[in-house]
């Protein structure tokens, strides 16, 4: 029993992974159960055991994704031993992380693609923004934003930023953000954003 459910759950697997790379590559409309049975070299049987039609696999991608984005992002905040003093820090952590998850993950870029396509929200909305809301929020009530800069501006600005990386990597596939090139743009764009004593303390 124990062998047959983990069969199971590796077929499911499979079927995710193949399904994510026709999706990403193709769109929802250009991807068919066929297609995908080729790619991950399972039946059509095997598919309809695990999803009832198309919008059902899509769905599971779409929700697959938004795990997989919010695990790292979670582990990004953990890893950016974020000084008390530079939430903004962390911020530009999560634009950077979403860049890279953006490369090297095609689950994600599928869930991207089919949440646009099909008119959901997508997982940079439900999964990333609360967290960079909840930073800016912080840096905003530790004074270090502007007086005359408001929070919903600045999680504009790194919505903006994330979006554009999104943008980029969907116009030119081959094409590295470069993790270094991406932060320190991040951080010109939020420079004038801090407070002047924030801004005294050194980089976001």
């Amino acid at each position: 029993m124990a062998k047959r459910q983990e069969r199971a759950t590796r077929t499911r697997a499979s079927l995710l992974e193949a399904a994510s790379k026709h999706f990403d590559e193709a769109g929802y409309n250009s991807t068919s159960l066929a297609q995908v049975c080729d790619t991950a070299q399972l039946s059509v049987g095997a598919i309809t055991f695990h999803f009832a039609n198309k919008a059902d696999l899509a769905d599971a991608v779409e929700r697959e994704g938004g795990e997989r984005a919010a695990a790292a992002l979670a582990a990004a905040v953990l890893s950016a031993a974020e000084p008390a003093d530079a939430p903004l820090r962390t911020v530009i952590e999560l634009i950077v992380t979403f860049a890279d998850l953006l490369e090297q993950d095609v689950m994600v870029r599928a869930a991207l693609r089919l949440a646009h396509e099909r008119s959901a929200v997508d997982l940079l909305t439900a999964v990333w923004l609360p967290r960079v809301g909840e930073l800016v929020r912080r840096a905003g009530a530790a004074g270090l934003l502007e007086a005359d800069v408001p929070a919903q501006d600045v999680v504009d600005l790194a919505e903006y930023l994330a979006r554009g990386a999104e943008a980029r990597r969907r116009s030119s596939p081959a094409a590295r953000h470069g993790s270094r090139r991406l932060k320190e743009v991040c951080e010109l764009a939020f420079r004038g954003a801090r407070s002047g004593s924030a801004a005294a303390g050194g980089p976001v």
